[in-house]
């Protein structure tokens, strides 16, 4: 829905820029294998920095000035790809965040998450990189981790 091609708009009936306008959230499904003869690349699987990147840049364009934040879903699945992986995830999610995006969301049919598990420990040692937290207005990373909120209650 990024590239806003006529085609792609009258199949899901999804227009963005409308939607802008009335929500918090957009969450896009932005699954490199899902691309299909753009951009000259063959494989679309196999270029996540290309297609997430693109992909947030363009929804950050046909949004601009509605406020809403973009947070979007990400592929935890091998389909059309031959490089899926822990490192897999690490690129999507620092690809999606270096563009703009405001958090991620997985999905996989199979609901088989050990890739991105495999990959949230080496993530998450490197502060600040990977996760959100930090940059929001009053947050602190204490107050964002899981050990903190159960030490709060």
């Amino acid at each position: 829905m990024a590239w806003q091609r006529p085609v792609d708009l009258a199949h899901t009936g999804q227009d963005i820029v409308g939607m802008a306008k009335y929500c918090d959230v957009l969450s896009p499904m932005i699954y490199p294998s899902h691309f299909f003869g753009m951009d000259g690349i063959a494989r679309p699987g196999d270029a996540p920095e290309h297609f997430i990147g693109e992909s947030m840049e363009r929804f950050e364009k046909i949004t601009q000035g509605s406020g809403v934040v973009i947070r979007p879903w990400l592929q935890a699945f091998r389909w059309r790809t031959k490089t899926y992986s822990p490192k897999y995830i690490e690129v999507q999610v620092l690809t999606a965040k270096n563009k703009g995006g405001i958090g991620f969301l997985f999905w996989n049919a199979s609901n088989d998450y050990s890739k991105p598990y495999a990959a949230m420990p080496e993530m998450q040692v490197v502060k600040g990189q990977y996760f959100r937290g930090d940059e929001l207005p009053g947050a602190t990373h204490a107050e964002l981790t899981p050990k903190a909120a159960l030490s709060t209650q």
